[in-house]
């Protein structure tokens, strides 16, 4: 009977034991799969340093999405760790006029203002109903934010905020992405509500791209 017993006591040891290990099996990693939650990208190129991996949100400031997923995108970079580094690319998505929505974010980059105009340009279209799809409706933001308009005269048509615009429509184009807001991971992966599913579930995807990665 004591033998039994003992018996009895370590099958359960042993279910007890290996039960996180198939818990983790269902909820871990293994969800995410490439064609149904994330995509590979076409023309894969790396846009950060070896040692890092690189998240980069694609948005554009008429997107009522991206709107929505600024803030919850802008939560969630605040506990990224340091091997991780968070860049975003604006793009027109192949509306001419709002390549000055491009230009805008380049400039606000250049002269060191993108945290209180990233926010404000978002504000202006989706709160205030401006298009923006005008130079001066675009400087009104920046003096509203202590911006001298001569110096975003001179910083929105300067080459070097050309160049960038340029160089962020070719690689939206690159990485075949066609609506946002999308992520890239490392230059490698792309995802998206359309694969993801929702904000918090694209950066669920994202996060396990990460580690995928770094591995």
């Amino acid at each position: 009977m004591l033998k039994q017993r003992l018996l009895a006591s370590a099958i359960a040891l042993v279910s007890i034991a290996t039960l996180p290990l198939a818990c983790s099996a269902q909820d871990g990693p293994l969800r995410y799969h490439e064609g149904q939650h994330y995509k590979a990208v076409p023309q894969p190129e790396s846009l950060g340093d070896a040692d890092t991996v690189q998240v980069a949100e694609v948005f554009w400031y008429g997107c009522s999405h991206c709107n929505h997923f600024d803030p919850v995108i802008h939560k969630w970079e605040q506990d990224l760790p340091a091997d991780v580094e968070f860049i975003r690319i604006p793009t027109s998505l192949g509306r001419k006029q709002a390549l000055d929505h491009s230009r805008a974010y380049y400039t606000a980059e250049a002269l060191g203002v993108l945290d209180k105009v990233h926010p404000a340009l978002f504000q202006a279209i989706h709160k205030d109903g401006k298009s923006l799809y005008s130079k001066d409706q675009i400087a009104e933001v920046f003096e509203e934010q202590g911006v001298d308009r001569e110096k975003f005269d001179a910083t929105f048509n300067s080459f070097a905020v050309e160049n960038k615009v340029r160089r962020a429509e070719k690689l939206v184009r690159q990485f075949g992405i066609t609506g946002v807001p999308a992520l890239v991971i490392n230059g490698q992966y792309t995802t998206s509500g359309r694969y993801a599913g929702g904000f918090e579930d694209m950066l669920k995807v994202t996060d396990f791209l990460v580690v995928k990665e770094r591995n």
